[in-house]
């Protein structure tokens, strides 16, 4: 039986206009990860690897990624610490294997797969870092 991720969003311009959506993503397997990026003061981690899937195809369809602090300084890249660098500057929220896919950084490969993320950090305080992945758990 698949597990299900429920999410609700509600974005609103003051006194404009108002979206709402929600959904529920069937997936037959999640992931909650928490690490700690080590902020200057403590290391710094040069770069922090953290494993979002196994395998190599394309099993994501909702990658969520958190922090207790948002910054410029707080970056992130996808499969390999040479990609180009994403800004974790507020929460990164992605449903359904599009989105995900957008993290792609050449968007050439139909069967794109965010297999880990690598973190790396600027700012000077220990930042904690929560992702949720849900995806398929069989190719």
């Amino acid at each position: 039986m698949p597990e299900r991720i429920n999410w609700k969003m509600d974005v609103q311009v003051s006194g404009g206009p108002k979206i709402s959506a929600s959904q529920s993503i069937a997936v037959e397997a999640y992931d909650s990860i928490k690490v700690t990026v080590l902020g200057t003061v403590s290391g710094p981690d040069t770069v922090k690897e953290v494993q979002v899937q196994p395998g190599s195809s394309g099993q994501v369809s909702f990658l969520a990624i958190t922090s207790d602090r948002y910054d410029t300084g707080l970056t992130y890249s996808v499969n390999e610490d040479t990609n180009p660098s994403i800004v974790l500057d507020r929460p990164h929220i992605l449903f359904g294997q599009g989105a995900v896919g957008l993290l792609n950084p050449d968007h050439t490969d139909d069967t794109f797969a965010p297999t880990s993320l690598f973190f790396s950090s600027t700012i000077s305080e220990d930042t904690e870092i929560h992702i949720l992945v849900g995806r398929d758990a069989t190719p």
